[in-house]
């Protein structure tokens, strides 16, 4: 599967880094230790159009994406692993790293992956600790079900913030239409949340009655905003988060670290920020 972009090596590399030391610094605690890849693909990936040959040796190779690279972590591996993905295509490449890692517990889902962390969340026991990847292919991802990752107090999570297409969702001109708005509302929790980005124009419409409003431009206050919202859900967020640009230098993700358990915080977030500053 071709996709993402020069940017997507750098954002494995972090997660990567972080799953390992993760699970060496529980590896002499007694917790069961779960990966969940809530938008797994098919496990691996072939360089697109949208990669610069510098970042890449071989365009013919096939690269391990996050399910394959948490299944490399062997000083201490998880306990189990839940990978998933909604399209049937992809799950059944996922359900083929049971033939290859025969001694790794792996459970693949296709399911909405709202529905299946909701219910994942539900089922975790008071030794269990786990670490969420959200890696969305668009605008998947619900506020609430951020909301119930955080209220677990067991769960660190990646969650990679699909900062331009929200951008395309916030006309600079006008304000997004109901339909938009319901999205947005869904993304953030509250139309609270995101419509005072909307200011009413000082240059009057043809009608005095229907007032212009307008949004500044950029999309750093859009994802400042949203981790204002995961700082009221977490017990702590990383104070660094990555910006990943397209070619053209516009910010399509920023990636955020966000821990939930009170005890553990401290250290998660440290490992965090060091790779998001440095890798």
């Amino acid at each position: 599967m071709s996709f993402g972009g020069s940017w997507t090596l750098e954002k494995l590399d972090i997660l990567e880094r972080y799953l390992d030391a993760y699970t060496t610094a529980l590896k002499d605690q007694p917790f069961d230790l779960i990966y969940v890849d809530a938008f797994a693909g098919q496990g691996s990936f072939q360089p697109g159009s949208g990669y610069a040959k510098e970042d890449y040796d071989d365009f013919q190779r096939i690269y391990d994406g996050s399910a394959r690279r948490s299944l490399r972590i062997t000083d201490k591996p998880f306990d189990q692993f839940i990978f998933n993905d909604i399209n049937a295509g992809r799950s059944l490449e996922l359900i083929s790293l049971r033939r290859e890692y025969p001694n790794r517990s792996i459970t693949v889902k296709d399911e909405d992956a709202n529905r299946m962390l909701r219910e994942f969340c539900q089922s975790l026991r008071p030794m269990d600790r786990a670490v969420v990847f959200l890696d969305p292919f668009a605008t998947e991802v619900s506020w609430s079900t951020i909301e119930t990752i955080a209220r677990t107090e067991k769960i660190d999570c990646w969650i990679l913030f699909p900062v331009g297409a929200i951008a395309r969702m916030m006309p600079l001109e006008g304000q997004p239409t109901e339909a938009l708005a319901i999205q947005l509302d869904r993304i953030f929790g509250l139309r609270e949340h995101w419509r005072d980005f909307y200011r009413q124009s000082a240059q009057l419409s043809f009608l005095d009655h229907d007032p212009s409003y307008e949004r500044p431009g950029g999309s750093g206050p859009i994802a400042d905003r949203y981790r204002e919202c995961l700082e009221s859900v977490f017990h702590t967020v990383a104070p660094t988060r990555r910006i990943f640009t397209n070619s053209r230098n516009s910010p399509m993700f920023e990636l955020f670290f966000g821990a939930s358990n009170p005890r553990g915080a401290g250290p998660a977030i440290r490992i965090a920020d060091h790779l998001l500053q440095n890798w």
